[in-house]
């Protein structure tokens, strides 16, 4: 009997302690999981970008003349230092002073003419000048016909080599444009020239030599001409604009591309002053004809005072061409190169490599590249930090985005973008082509919640915490996060509160 009693005590007291090690191993896997925690607190967090680059001027041309003739002076030599409007070289210019003083003179003459209105014309006065206006008209048709051929062949036999169906409806530029919508302008500008050209040769055509013919001849011959010349000046700017390391062209191929357009460039030039110089001509002639026509002295005096006007814009024609012999600093720079010589014949698209080089002396960017994830948050204005290796890493340069690329470029076969950035402040220690480290801060939030970035978890786009109950277990709870920081903080949008406490999956508790 007593062994009986005693073997059920053992019994029981086996059950006893299998249920309490089951619970105990319960509590301890829902109660003390091998979690490091965190507590949601609130900081102010900062997302930066760190990437790369170097320094290059804000500015640079390489500076020759627009004009034929044969170097009088040079005035600079590399590393000079020169302000916007200064002179850098000039060319021979006694012929186009010898023009200029022409033009002066027929000036003086319509001043003259002006002075004889109170006396009647004669006769013979008036068979004069008639046959002068139609001499004047004959020669003025042949210019126009001639600047009509030349700038055909400028733009047809020339540039259009630089297009694939150029003469068309649909040409398309062949060479690298600086951005798309300098590539769709300049062939919206080749259609419109094509049809400009057309319409030209139409009022060309007619046989009627009426000054109102002439005058719709002249309009169509000004127009086509200035369309023409806005068109070159812009191929002009694309083709400076090559380079060997953003073209994929070799230095031969951009050299002879700028070639063609300078030689196009010229010819155009040369048709439009041969019309300029015909079209004065004529007004001249047909004022001068009107003039001593007209029987009424305030018509008279009107008419004078357009004579006039026309000698006078003929003057400031000639003055233009003579500041054209000139190269002129465009801004305030460093001398770079200088690849002329007094003495030296230069023709414009035939002479190679007669030009002074100028970068800007003080206003420099920095060229860096970012990868294509970071990319969707550099915005114009970022602010950043600069740091170059000539100055060690405890001197910064304050910095800002100045331009984002909006095309990628293939570095080591992944795609990154240039970013451009420009310095806060004019330092005399800045110099182009220095090595720069940069760190772009993209975006700052202030007295935000945050958690450890290593406290969070992704699965099918969704970000998760594990978040301690009050029991002391830790469940899934799904959050909406904002920017990670540089210091390895998350922003929580939504999904936490203040003090709550996550599982930090670190070493060390909080």
């Amino acid at each position: 009997m007593h062994t009986h009693k005693h073997r059920n005590i053992i019994i029981i007291g086996i059950v006893v302690l299998a249920i309490l090690s089951a619970v105990g191993i319960y509590f301890f896997s829902r109660h003390a999981p091998a979690y490091s925690t965190a507590v949601v607190s609130r900081r102010n967090i900062t997302a930066i970008v760190r990437t790369d680059g170097s320094i290059v001027p804000d500015q640079i041309s390489s500076l020759s003349f627009s004009a034929q003739g044969k170097i009088a002076d040079v005035r600079v030599h590399a590393g000079d230092v020169v302000h916007k409007g200064d002179i850098l070289a000039t060319l021979d210019s006694r012929t186009i002073q010898a023009q200029l003083d022409g033009a002066l003179a027929d000036q003086a003459s319509a001043e003259a003419q002006l002075s004889k209105l109170e006396t009647g014309a004669r006769p013979e006065e008036v068979a004069l000048y008639s046959q002068k206006y139609t001499d004047a008209s004959s020669a003025l048709i042949v210019a126009m016909n001639n600047a009509y051929l030349q700038t055909f062949d400028a733009v047809t036999n020339k540039t259009d080599s630089l297009f694939v169906n150029g003469n068309s409806v649909n040409p398309t530029i062949n060479i690298r444009t600086q951005s798309q919508t300098e590539y769709s302008n300049i062939n919206q500008e080749r259609v419109t020239l094509r049809d400009t050209l057309s319409a030209w040769k139409d009022k060309l055509a007619t046989t009627s030599t009426s000054t109102d013919i002439l005058q719709a001849m002249r309009t169509a011959t000004k127009n086509a001409l200035i369309s023409a010349q806005t068109f070159l000046s812009d191929l002009s700017s694309i083709t400076s604009n090559l380079s060997t390391g953003n073209s994929g062209m070799s230095a031969t191929a951009i050299s002879a591309d700028m070639t063609i357009v300078n030689s196009a460039n010229q010819e155009i030039t040369g048709a439009s002053n041969s019309f300029t110089t015909a079209d004065a001509a004529w007004s001249s002639a047909r004022d001068s004809f009107t003039l001593e026509n007209s029987g009424s002295r305030n018509e008279d005096i009107a008419v004078g005072s357009a004579v006039l006007s026309k000698a006078q814009a003929s003057v400031e024609g000639y003055s233009s061409a003579l500041a054209q012999s000139r190269i002129i600093a465009p801004f305030d720079g460093t001398i770079t190169d200088v690849n002329m010589k007094v003495g030296e014949v230069v023709v414009p698209g035939l002479s190679a490599g007669e030009n002074i080089g100028i970068i800007s002396t003080n206003l420099y960017n920095i060229e860096v590249y970012v990868p294509e994830n970071a990319i969707g948050a550099m915005n114009v204005g970022n602010s950043a930090n600069i740091t170059m290796d000539a100055y060690g890493s405890g001197t910064i340069f304050p910095a800002h985005v100045y331009l984002v690329s909006p095309a990628e470029t293939v570095i080591k076969g992944a795609n990154s973008y240039k970013v451009t950035l420009r310095f806060d402040q004019i330092d005399s220690r800045i110099r182009s082509g220095l090595s720069v480290n940069a760190v772009i801060t993209t975006a700052t939030t202030s007295n935000s919640l945050a958690v450890p970035t290593r406290a969070l978890i992704t699965r099918d786009s969704q970000k998760f915490v594990l978040l301690k109950a009050v029991d002391g277990s830790f469940d899934e709870h799904a959050v909406t996060t904002g920017i990670t920081g540089s210091d390895g903080y998350t922003e929580i949008l939504s999904g936490l509160n203040e003090a709550d406490i996550v599982a930090s999956f670190g070493t060390q508790n909080y």
